[in-house]
């Protein structure tokens, strides 16, 4: 579990997040929502420690992350599982070297162990006897499939997700949210995602948090969603299931 306790940052005189507080359970999906420049983005980045918050307390499973310090935080990270808005492969390494990477950098295993935890990994989003590929030889989904076994190589106590289905048409888009769900799930992570896909919300949200102009605007979970008298989330809804109607159009 990950709670948030009156949140806030700044750049400059511009105050990004105002005082947001949340519970992020273990073993649900757990989604950040929000328009662009609401701070959701911010938010993430606060959580896993990219940004120093101004005040108050970030706290995972009873431990206060934001006071501790470089080598107590590093100990968390241990425990973090992180998939970037691109997937940010190595473009110079090969599948199986991408997965082994956090492997290389927080366990002592020997190069045998690391090769089969990374296959069992890849086994396991689907992808086999692409150890030797290089990103360029995938499609996008498939690289998005190899960060996701890139970020539960180490076994992860928490999970994070920045835009997991940008740049993904509706199909690769389903299959990556079942993939993060099941993950969740048979691992009981605490899994954070941020995102602006409305499919995603109504497939997986288990718990939606809505951002608007850096507060929390709106909680709830993909039921109760599409029954909310808030009017800037059935507006922020409504302008995104339409671009994404739009986008599908296109594309198909």
């Amino acid at each position: 579990m990950i709670e948030l306790q009156q949140v806030s940052k700044s750049f400059g005189e511009y105050q990004v997040l105002k005082g947001i507080s949340a519970v992020f359970e273990r073993g649900k999906t757990n989604l950040i929502i929000g328009q662009s420049g609401s701070g959701k983005t911010v938010l993430l980045k606060s959580i896993i420690g990219l940004h120093e918050i101004d005040g108050g307390s970030i706290i995972y499973d009873g431990k206060v992350f934001s006071r501790m310090n470089f080598k107590e935080k590093k100990e968390i990270r241990k425990e973090i599982g992180m998939v970037f808005q691109g997937g940010a492969l190595f473009d110079s390494s090969t599948v199986e070297e991408n997965v082994i990477y956090p492997l290389d950098m927080f366990t002592r295993m020997t190069l045998a162990e690391k090769i089969d935890r990374a296959n069992f990994c890849l086994k396991r989003v689907n992808i086999e006897n692409a150890n030797k590929l290089y990103p360029s030889e995938l499609s996008g989904g498939m690289k998005k499939r190899v960060a996701i076994a890139r970020a539960i190589s180490i076994e992860p106590q928490y999970l994070f997700f920045d835009e997991p289905n940008s740049g993904l048409d509706p199909k690769n888009a389903i299959l990556i949210d079942k993939l993060i769900k099941e993950i969740t799930e048979e691992f009981n992570t605490t899994t954070i995602i941020n995102t602006h896909d409305m499919n995603s919300v109504m497939e997986i949200g288990d718990k939606v948090i809505f951002i608007f102009e850096g507060r929390k605007w709106w909680e709830g979970d993909r039921n109760s969603i599409l029954q909310s008298e808030n009017p800037e989330l059935n507006s922020f809804i409504y302008a995104t299931s339409l671009m994404q109607k739009i986008r599908s159009f296109v594309n198909n």
